[in-house]
């Protein structure tokens, strides 16, 4: 096979993944605004949170990344303007919102369990909506991604062994009173990931539709 048939061959690969990366993002985007609408949500943070997760959506199932050029703007505008549009009660509401959107991820985050990005995107979300919101959207995220996770896991045929590697990862903790992680296999599902802004909109919309599961 020529070179060129095999750049021909990636170009067209990329080109149908970016489809579908737009596809789930349009998705997941309408649905945010139906569960919005279906709330006291100002119209315009209902937009502001549906359009970040939109692009954060196509950027995480294409390059599974959310990008600082995408996650530092929110964060900014939300601080700067969310109070006004009647979604937080003031600055320090909004800042309390960003610090607890940090401080739920961080600790996957440090484990590898997701990447900065993710972080970001939850501290942009929590300025815009406030603590409160951010909690309960971040609860139904975390059992989405846990539940795709799992899913994934099981048609892989690799769940077993992700028992065992926590498992060992427990154990190792507890007898030496400190914390073990053992990271996963390069290559497995565990490593690769899922794209968590997915999980973090199908959150939001649950949040917005049924309140905390907290």
């Amino acid at each position: 096979m020529s070179t060129g048939t095999i750049a021909f061959e990636r170009s067209t690969l990329d080109g149908r993944f970016s489809l579908v990366a737009w596809g789930v993002a349009c998705v997941l985007a309408l649905a945010l605004i139906g569960a919005g609408l279906q709330g006291s949500t100002p119209p315009m943070v209902l937009g502001c949170a549906a359009a970040f997760l939109f692009f954060a959506v196509e950027s995480d199932v294409r390059s599974h990344r959310v990008p600082n050029l995408l996650t530092f703007p929110a964060l900014l505008g939300a601080l700067l303007v969310s109070p006004w549009l009647g979604a937080t009660s003031g600055p320090a509401e909004a800042a309390t919102g960003a610090a607890l959107g940090f401080a739920l991820l961080v600790g996957p985050y440090t484990i590898g369990g997701m990447g900065a990005g993710d972080v970001k995107a939850l501290m942009a979300l929590g300025a815009w909506l406030g603590p409160q919101a951010i909690l309960g959207a971040a609860a139904w995220a975390l059992l989405a991604a846990g539940g795709f996770g799992l899913i994934l896991l099981a048609l892989r045929g690799e769940l077993v062994a992700f028992a065992s590697r926590w498992g060992r990862n427990l154990f190792g903790t507890l007898s030496l009173r400190r914390l073990t992680y053992e990271p996963p296999p390069a290559g497995s599902a565990a490593a690769h990931g899922i794209p968590f802004a997915v999980a973090l909109a199908i959150g939001l919309a649950a949040q917005w539709l049924g309140g905390s599961p907290c």
